[in-house]
């Protein structure tokens, strides 16, 4: 037990995101969690998901929760209303025929 406490001190704790996380549901296996500013203004919560291939998104600061899912690595992320290309730490998002090229929000050290 004591070597179980002496890891868990060597590893801080995540820092928690500044806005909502999705619902619990959709983000059980959570890989990875961005909050992204796009060119236009719009901010989105993106998570990663399952496997990679799954993508929830939700628009900030009040929007739906849409999952986008892949087919394989490096394809489209395609969901109802909405598809997504990921390209570095850019995600181009269409939605409605508009196209919103977001980027990450910088990590703070």
């Amino acid at each position: 037990m004591a070597a179980g406490l002496a890891v868990a001190a060597c590893n801080p704790a995540p820092t928690q995101p500044t806005e909502p996380a999705h619902e619990k549901h959709l983000t059980e296996k959570l890989i990875a969690q961005r909050i992204m500013y796009c060119d236009d203004g719009a901010r989105a919560d993106v998570d990663f998901i399952d496997d990679g291939l799954k993508m929830a998104v939700t628009w900030l600061p009040n929007g739906r929760t849409e999952i986008l899912r892949a087919q394989r690595t490096g394809e489209e992320f395609r969901g109802d209303q909405s598809r997504a290309v990921v390209a570095g730490g850019a995600i181009a998002f269409m939605r409605r025929g508009k196209i919103s090229v977001c980027h990450r929000t910088p990590e703070k050290r």
